[in-house]
């Protein structure tokens, strides 16, 4: 069921969460991602604080973020280039 209340645990910590859109199922499994990416960040860098691993984390999650969207935009652009190309040819032929 979409937007219920949802009891996660993010690297030993319990909690209640709701998420709008996401089914319980789908919640745990970033729950568990989270605690993956923060296990990871106190591997890195031996920090301890679970506070501090988790906005190292997110930083990290928005940083990868960034670089895709970054990366779509580029796609986009050539997308968008290569359909101009094709409508000038077929207009240049049309006219022809």
């Amino acid at each position: 069921m979409l937007n219920e209340k949802a009891e996660i645990e993010v690297y030993g910590r319990k909690l209640t969460v709701q998420l709008e859109g996401l089914t319980l199922l789908e919640i745990n499994a970033l729950a568990q991602q989270l605690t993956e990416r923060m296990d990871k960040a106190f591997r890195e860098s031996d920090i301890a604080d679970s506070h501090k691993l988790a906005i190292v984390a997110a930083l990290q999650i928005l940083d990868e973020t960034n670089r895709v969207k970054a990366q779509q935009e580029v796609v986009k652009n050539a997308e968008d280039r290569v359909l101009d190309q094709m409508i000038s040819s077929l207009e240049s032929v049309l006219e022809e």
